[in-house]
């Protein structure tokens, strides 16, 4: 999808180069529900049109629940002091829910540009509202997974986006279990794809997905 766009152009060479984005005919009446219970709310904001809004947590990790409930176009983006881009989180049509990690880098956010026909809704949580992978999870579209145990072999699986020609866009990154820190990529492929990758020990998993996908661990 569009949306991985900004970021992919920072990453090593060697990612396949995603198409363009077709839209589907038919949009669900409303999104689904939210993918996690999470924690306290930090902050919340919302909204049923284009907004800027600014950023109120601290400079440190959070993680946002992102809703829409609108049929027609749907886009986050991340923002910096200078209100420039940093990293698109959302890009899709219609009624959607997911999960983004936030500030879990050098990047900053301090604002965040919505662009939505529908009413929609952000709420940020500390990072420790991510849910446990317990052995295996299955999501609808991106989200956070906190693992705690030890060093071993992740099994994903993504089942693509109908929505888009190319099958959509799968992103799979780790980060410090505080989310201060990048640490290792465990996918980046366009369409339906499976595969392993190796994890080492206790961290957070965000998965940036527009369709179903599915991680198992098998310690070693």
């Amino acid at each position: 999808m569009k949306w991985f766009q900004r970021d992919r152009e920072e990453r090593p060479a060697g990612v396949v180069p995603l198409s363009g984005v077709v839209k589907s005919e038919s949009v669900p009446g409303q999104a689904p529900p939210p993918l996690a219970a999470g924690g306290p709310v930090l902050q919340r904001i919302g909204g049923d049109s284009d907004q800027v809004a600014r950023m109120t947590t601290p400079a440190e990790p959070v993680i946002l629940d992102i809703t829409h409930q609108g049929r027609g176009h749907f886009v986050v983006d991340a923002l910096d002091a200078g209100l420039h881009s940093q990293s698109q989180l959302v890009y899709t049509d219609g009624p959607f829910a997911c999960r983004a990690l936030v500030n879990a880098d050098d990047r900053t956010v301090r604002a965040l540009r919505v662009q939505a026909d529908g009413p929609w809704a952000i709420e940020a949580t500390a990072v420790s509202s991510a849910a446990a992978l317990d052995g295996a999870a299955r999501c609808p579209a991106s989200n956070v997974l906190r693992y705690e145990g030890g060093p071993g072999i992740a099994s994903l699986c993504h089942e693509g986006d109908p929505r888009a020609e190319d099958g959509g866009y799968f992103l799979v990154d780790t980060y410090a279990p505080d989310g201060n820190g990048f640490l290792d990529e465990l996918a980046n492929h366009v369409g339906p794809w499976r595969g392993e990758a190796p994890l080492t020990g206790p961290c957070l998993i965000y998965a940036r997905s527009d369709g179903p996908w599915s991680i198992s661990v098998q310690p070693l």
